[in-house]
């Protein structure tokens, strides 16, 4: 229901409230993977279907992985190592009904540290999604429920667990006339800590948006695009705001084996006490994947926005960033993979720590490199290794990451 994602995952609040795109640390839910989201179309497209009960089809799915991480607390100085294992189990039932869908997934995630200094940091996660797909010759309703428990630290700014639900609405409708398309949304979102000591960043957020998309070419829309948003924390009144938002942008495929999502525009986030400071600025997003051959795959990512703070007092910091994906396969079940992602978050507010008053101001320099072999069409191996390095101008904030992983994936 949120997003760093690394997501898309992935980021939850998209649109004009955003979380941290920090790497994923722990809770790594890939049940969201399933559900994709080009233009006006949003829909779950699932594995192959394998099993069926009636006119249901069902997509059972199990991961299982066991990591080295070598600073399981992302700590500075003195860091943790420690052999963590994740058991996630998890199914996806869909329901076609000619050009209707109605689709639910679950997927838990088991988290168990070998070491016994280390047990109170084991921790039991789940997620759950349901889509309403409704399809008409000239206009269609979807509607996107999302619900999370987790203590991962995942699309937050927290270097520790911090217990929370997440939960999201999110229904559209839109009429097609000839060219065009003409779209309205609603969205609500809430956080809350299950921790007393953390209340006060409990928040809810509803807003409203409308989009127009114009057909350029077959696969290419343009668009043009308004949110309105409120934030409301129950227990910190200096943190309630309005954002506005417009932007224009494209979806599709202008070029063949070309797929890009690009948006920009303005963004105005006004805080109700004068005292805090607003932002006013251009916001964008792009996204494209490239085929350049039947073996051979690039992703690349970029992004600048301001996201919702959890760190001190400060309501937010603007972020910029990269991100660059390869995927070779050399032989038939062999994939070779990388990502590496760049980026620079600057908060809005001074703070003290360390007994020091000043902007914080990060970079994170990640990389993932990995290889994936099919055994079958529903189960493969993968070995990775990622290195994580946040350097902050507040030294007690940086740390460096080292994870090897072996994990399975059976998706059925």
């Amino acid at each position: 229901m949120f997003k760093k994602v690394n997501f898309p995952a992935a980021c939850f609040l998209a649109g004009f409230v955003f979380f941290s795109h920090l790497p994923c640390v722990r809770a790594d839910f890939k049940l969201m993977d399933a559900i994709e989201e080009f233009g006006e179309k949003r829909f779950v497209k699932p594995t192959p279907t394998r099993l069926k009960a009636g006119p249901f089809r069902l997509h059972p799915s199990l991961r299982s992985s066991s990591t080295f991480d070598s600073n399981i607390l992302l700590e500075h100085e003195d860091p943790r190592g420690d052999v963590v294992f994740n058991i996630q189990p998890g199914a996806i039932i869909e329901l076609p009904i000619d050009k209707h869908q109605l689709a639910a997934g679950y997927e838990a995630d088991f988290e168990i540290f070998s070491k016994s200094r280390d047990h109170r940091q084991n921790d039991q996660n789940q997620n759950f999604f349901s889509l309403l797909d409704l399809n008409f010759p000239s206009w269609y309703v979807n509607v996107l429920e999302r619900f999370s428990e987790t203590s991962g630290r995942s699309g937050t700014t927290f270097t520790s667990r911090i217990p929370r639900y997440d939960q999201s609405i999110q229904p559209k409708a839109g009429y097609r006339w000839k060219r065009f398309t003409f779209e309205t949304g609603f969205r609500h979102v809430v956080r809350d800590f299950r921790q007393q000591v953390n209340d006060a960043l409990d928040f809810q957020e509803v807003g409203f948006s409308g989009v127009i998309y114009y057909d350029l070419f077959a696969r290419l829309k343009a668009l043009v695009e308004y949110q309105l948003s409120q934030i409301d924390y129950d227990d910190d009144f200096t943190r309630k705001g309005t954002f506005n938002q417009s932007r224009i942008g494209f979806d599709g495929e202008p070029v063949r084996n070309l797929k890009v999502k690009a948006r920009l525009g303005m963004q105005f986030r006004n805080y109700q006490v004068s005292s805090e400071p607003d932002f006013y600025s251009w916001v964008g997003s792009v996204w494209a994947e490239y085929q350049i051959r039947l073996n051979l795959k690039l992703t690349l990512e970029a992004a600048r926005e301001p996201v919702e703070a959890t760190f001190q007092n400060v309501n937010f910091y603007r972020e910029h960033r990269l991100g660059l994906g390869v995927e070779y396969s050399p032989w038939r079940r062999w994939t070779l993979f990388s990502r590496w992602d760049y980026i620079r978050d600057g908060y809005a507010e001074r703070a003290t720590l360390d007994g020091s008053t000043r902007f914080r101001r990060d970079s994170h320099y990640n990389g993932r490199y990995g290889i994936r072999y099919g055994l079958t069409e529903w189960l493969r191996l993968e070995l990775a290794y990622d290195h994580l390095n946040r350097r902050s101008n507040f030294s007690s904030l940086s740390y460096v990451d080292h994870r090897v992983s072996l994990a399975s994936v059976l998706s059925y």
